[in-house]
């Protein structure tokens, strides 16, 4: 299984990979951090780490504490099945990226997640990704496609 880092971002990846710093931006360093700023401001965060399984949908690795999905009642080893509707795969994921796209921090979001063999529906209201998160996503951009950028330290 791949290890990918969440939002969730929803994030995540579907939309969550190139969310977190690792795809490349066309222009130079400084034009980039602005933009990633720009975009980690208004973007939704549910606050699991995932992996992948074969299928392309996301194994719950770890989940942030206060987050919106632990406040969902999220829990290690959740298998997300759907997020409002729409299926979490490979062969969906364009769909799943588009849907997750339109949300915003505040907004609504149901998820089916696979849990000892049943389903269980989570409803989670998303959050803003913390700045903290923020601030490591673009360190690891900056240093990835960047390097030798100096960014300020706090």
């Amino acid at each position: 299984m791949k290890k990918l880092c969440a939002l969730l971002v929803i994030v995540m990846l579907a939309a969550v990979p190139t969310m977190a710093g690792d795809k490349k931006c066309d222009g130079n360093g400084e034009d980039c951090v602005k933009k990633m700023k720009q975009k980690y401001a208004e973007m939704a965060w549910l606050g699991i780490g995932y992996d992948a399984d074969d299928h392309g949908r996301w194994v719950v690795s770890s989940v942030e504490p206060s987050s919106p999905a632990a406040e969902a009642g999220f829990e290690k080893g959740d298998v997300v099945l759907a997020m409002n509707g729409v299926e979490v795969s490979k062969e969906n994921k364009a769909a799943f990226k588009k849907a997750y796209s339109k949300l915003s921090p505040g907004s609504e979001a149901t998820y089916v997640v696979k849990r000892q063999g049943g389903k269980v529906k989570l409803e989670a209201t998303l959050g803003h990704v913390p700045p903290e998160l923020q601030a490591q996503w673009i360190q690891k951009h900056v240093k990835k496609y960047h390097p030798d950028m100096k960014m300020a330290s706090k």
